[in-house]
């Protein structure tokens, strides 16, 4: 079928685009999406259906006719223009001298496990968050707390010798006892880890006490906002926050209805940089455990062969004093809501 832009959706148009330029595979046309999975796979259907892309060897393509028909429909030939050296991240990394060393001293991590919706983000990515943190002035003598931390970015954060202090906040006690234990061997003093979970209540000592929280939360309302509420707990007046959210598995409306919620804690937005951080997710789970990420496209993929999931990095400020949503004081049993929604294409429950 020819190309007909009047009946199609904004997605189809980027993947449209994205193939005029070269033959794309599945989880590559899932890295360039700003939609989520759902939308992305069900967009995909369409258009193989209507043979306007085609299907083959592990590829997709633009039929030769429909190549030259959005070529001419473009105006100009579409060029990936993300920064090949940054890798669209758009900052050089500040920290080369702990990058290697970092990478050797976690190569014994505990495996991500899908119990605490873990996956873990690749090494480049810690680094550049702990530049972008530096350039923002969030890292210099400055108290830092972490809930949850597969990715041990918070090891990388006290490598820098920049903090005062870093803690961790964690509910996973392989983590926390990792944490400590490279802590103790690394001679990292301002390095620590606590257990907890995010359904506990928080603990007095930890009220109102740091300059700057970092977090990678589940992504189903509910439960980002209790995770977010919880660190906003224990920031100090101007804190920042910063976290990840997608758009494979949230959609506008829900980043909708999570920036609103952020707002209601007295958060402003200062910065958004968009597929900003890459993850290492176990290709070989991908393919074997039932995700449906991989399920509902109904065709025979390859396992991923690269970083494919990806969320942009957010960094917000308080501009009052802090207004959790979920009252410190309390726990709170979120079960389900914690972890799943409709939107949940690349978490198992």
């Amino acid at each position: 079928m020819r190309i007909n832009t009047e009946n199609i959706s904004r997605t189809e148009y980027i993947i449209l685009r994205s193939l005029s330029e070269s033959p794309k595979t599945y989880w590559d046309l899932l890295l360039e999406s700003f939609d989520t999975a759902a939308n992305t796979i069900n967009s995909i259907k369409n258009l193989l259906n209507n043979n306007t892309i085609l299907y083959k060897n592990n590829y997709f393509y633009l039929s030769e006719e429909n190549k030259e028909i959005f070529k001419n429909i473009l105006k100009i030939e579409y060029k990936d223009v993300k920064c090949k050296g940054c890798n669209g991240k758009g900052f050089i990394n500040a920290f080369n001298g702990i990058s290697k060393e970092f990478g050797e001293i976690i190569k014994d991590r505990p495996k991500a496990i899908p119990e605490f919706d873990q996956g873990v983000v690749n090494i480049d990515t810690v680094i550049s968050r702990i530049t972008f943190m530096y350039y923002k002035g969030d890292l210099e003598n400055r108290d830092i707390v972490l809930i949850g931390d597969d990715d041990l970015t918070s090891i990388a954060l006290s490598l820098t010798n920049l903090p005062n202090k870093v803690i961790v906040l964690e509910a996973d006690k392989r983590l926390v006892d990792y944490i400590n234990d490279k802590s103790r061997k690394l001679g990292l003093d301002n390095l620590k880890a606590i257990s907890y979970n995010v359904e506990w209540k928080v603990d007095n000592s930890l009220r109102n006490s740091f300059d700057v929280f970092l977090t990678d939360p589940v992504e189903t309302v509910q439960g980002i906002s209790l995770f977010i509420s919880r660190g906003c707990s224990m920031l100090k007046s101007q804190g920042v926050l910063y976290f990840g959210l997608t758009h494979i598995e949230a959609s506008y409306k829900k980043w909708y209805k999570i920036h609103k919620n952020l707002y209601e804690m007295n958060f402003v937005i200062t910065d958004i940089l968009d597929k900003f951080q890459l993850y290492e997710l176990n290709p070989d789970d991908i393919v074997s455990k039932g995700y449906r990420v991989f399920t509902e496209i109904g065709l025979e993929l390859p396992k991923p062969e690269k970083p494919w999931y990806n969320s942009a990095f957010h960094r917000l400020e308080l501009i009052d004093k802090p207004n959790p949503l979920f009252d410190p004081d309390k726990e709170y049993r979120l079960e389900r809501d914690l972890y799943y929604d409709d939107e949940a294409y690349v978490t198992l429950y």
